[in-house]
């Protein structure tokens, strides 16, 4: 709850925007929209336009709310990409987090809607980094890449250092455009590349100048300072990882696990979980559930959280689990091979459900290792 209290939309938006005052006509786009807009609200005094995000949730009544489709773009998508093209003519400031990139589309010319979640499907069931994934989508859409304008834009970050045109693909942020490695992911994950696909990513026309005017307001570090912190102010050692986690998550798993310290560790980031089936799983109960297997017997504890409380198929928002966990489930391999670590995790009592939380700033993994006593020997 620390960390999230630390990431909550609606107060840094109120932040930020203090002493600004209204009307305001604002854009808002991601699974942290409806905070952000009730934070913009309440610092200007009025605001209208138009919110797009991932469940129904509060806003003011002068403000549109479309809620599109997630994590693959359909047809509320895009109509919410529709009206955000309209709303951007005459909106003063842009609200952007997570999650838009699906919640928010309209097709570059030549494309359709189904290919477009064809392609994401694949590349996001091969484990494709999200920075990669967006790359690939700013060059299939009308509207990420800057495309719907230089708008003053303030961003919730779920993507670490990566910078802020990653985050729902830099709708209101130029980027340069890079078409021969938008094929190339593609093709490595079996997509077939026919020449209708090819002469959109290469005829993509892309706003390149940066938008000068852009605040990140927090990232997953913010929550995980204040996890340490929290951690601190009850006694207990803690120290937040510098590294933010990302590509192979059992690379990320085994490095994390095998460099805490004593106390709490803390590290954010999205890794890369390979979900090619249809079990329940997530990329939260996934590491969680191989985390068990590594530390089995020992006394160190795992906790992995989605910060969206939304954590992929999994109907959670990740897991604790600890050296016992395997002997109130079994053998894990079957689940970990069929992406079926949230069914798995729910026998054993493990899973943490938060529903939606309306703020994303990608993952929490906490490692809890007593402060006294043997260094534990790890299962890697």
């Amino acid at each position: 709850m620390a960390g999230l209290d630390a990431v909550d939309p609606e107060q840094l938006t109120h932040d930020a925007l203090q002493g600004r005052t209204g009307p305001m006509t604002v854009l808002a786009i991601g699974k942290a929209g409806a905070g952000m807009c009730r934070g913009a609200a309440a610092a200007v005094g009025h605001v209208d336009g138009l919110v797009v995000t991932s469940h129904h949730d509060m806003v003011p009544e002068s403000v549109e709310l479309r809620v599109g489709d997630h994590p693959f773009p359909g047809e509320a998508s895009l109509q919410a990409g529709l009206r955000a093209m309209e709303v951007a003519t005459r909106a003063d400031v842009a609200l952007i987090s997570g999650g838009g990139s699906s919640l928010c589309e309209v097709p570059a010319e030549g494309m359709t809607l189904a290919l477009m979640a064809d392609v994401y499907r694949k590349l996001l069931d091969a484990g494709t980094g999200i920075s990669d994934v967006n790359l690939v989508r700013s060059h299939l859409s009308r509207i990420k890449g800057g495309g719907l304008g230089h708008l003053p834009t303030y961003v919730l970050s779920d993507v670490g250092g990566a910078g802020p045109e990653v985050v729902s693909s830099g709708p209101t942020i130029g980027i340069a455009p890079d078409p021969d490695r938008a094929l190339r992911l593609m093709r490595e994950v079996g997509i077939p590349v026919d020449d209708t696909i090819e002469k959109v990513v290469r005829s993509r026309v892309f706003d390149v100048d940066p938008n000068p005017d852009v605040v990140v307001l927090a990232d997953g570090r913010s929550a995980a300072k204040a996890v340490a912190l929290a951690a601190l102010e009850d006694g207990v050692g803690a120290r937040v990882s510098q590294e933010w986690i990302e590509g192979d998550f059992g690379e990320s798993l085994v490095g994390l696990l095998t460099s805490a310290d004593r106390g709490v560790t803390v590290a954010a980031g999205e890794p890369s979980v390979p979900a090619g089936s249809q079990g329940r799983g997530g990329r939260n109960t996934h590491a969680a559930l191989a985390a068990a297997e590594m530390i089995q017997d020992t006394d160190l504890w795992f906790a992995t959280l989605a910060t969206d409380g939304v954590d992929g198929r999994s109907g959670s928002a990740g897991a604790i689990v600890n050296g016992g966990t395997l002997s109130r489930g079994g053998n894990p391999t079957s689940a970990l091979a069929r992406f079926d670590s949230a069914a798995y995790l729910e026998t054993t009592g493990d899973l943490i459900v938060t529903g939606p939380t309306g703020t994303n700033v990608a993952d929490l993994w906490m490692i809890w290792k007593p402060e006294d006593g043997p260094e534990p020997i790890l299962s890697v």
